[in-house]
């Protein structure tokens, strides 16, 4: 644990940087009582410097951070403590915050707590997307790697033998191991072997039924 003491000049120079610092900075006690919170410490939090003297470090920490605990007994044994902890804003909104704080004590023995914090909510939403998208990935490949191999499928109908020896359809076989939905066509050289011929046929018999109908009957009489 560090004993500091600084003369008038260096607290000056020190009162300046933590005015302008673009970081939130509090002075404390172990205790939790706040000293001091620069305005970048006011803007964050929505407080002001009476109301976070007032309120103390309960202003801001959130209890129900699982990560708290851990941090605070950290700090008691080390005299120090880094990482991210969930912290909470007067309008009752919740930032994640990467924080380093350390104790130290005055000439008279007294113990203090420096704190800075940063607002790292976003950097830490984008780090959890890109783990999910890459969770997703991961997922998507192994669903790939399912389907590569030999494939034991019937030379007739065409469906596909599975580990518990059942046939099944190839978009059955295929849904159940990939993200895949299928859509079903007809491609121009099946329409053209398959569809086209039956539709030709129908033509011909709907004529032929169409030329039946309007034939006379009278007609038809007289000709027997």
């Amino acid at each position: 644990m560090t004993t500091v003491k600084l003369g008038d000049h260096h607290r000056e120079i020190l009162g300046e940087i933590l005015d302008h610092s673009l970081e939130a900075a509090f002075l404390t006690r172990p205790d939790g009582t706040i000293l001091y919170a620069n305005p970048a410490a006011c803007a964050m939090f929505g407080y002001s410097l009476r109301e976070f003297q007032s309120l103390g470090r309960g202003a801001v920490v959130d209890p129900s951070d699982p990560a708290l605990h851990s941090a605070l007994e950290q700090r008691s044994l080390t005299g120090h403590f880094q990482g991210v902890l969930r912290l909470k804003c007067k309008d009752g909104s919740r930032l994640l915050c990467e924080l380093s704080s350390a104790v130290y004590s005055l000439v008279g023995g007294e113990q203090r707590t420096s704190m800075f914090i940063r607002d790292v909510t976003e950097r830490e939403l984008r780090q959890e997307e890109l783990k999910r998208a890459n969770e997703e990935l991961k997922r998507a490949l192994d669903e790939v790697q399912k389907l590569r191999g030999l494939l034991p499928i019937c030379c007739y109908c065409k469906r596909i033998r599975d580990d518990g020896d059942y046939w099944q359809s190839v978009e059955t076989y295929i849904f159940s191991r990939a993200p895949v939905t299928f859509s079903h066509g007809i491609c121009p050289q099946c329409y053209g072997e398959k569809v086209q011929p039956q539709l030709d046929q129908l033509k011909k018999t709907n004529l032929r039924n169409g030329s039946e109908a309007r034939s006379d009957p009278i007609q038809e009489r007289r000709r027997w």
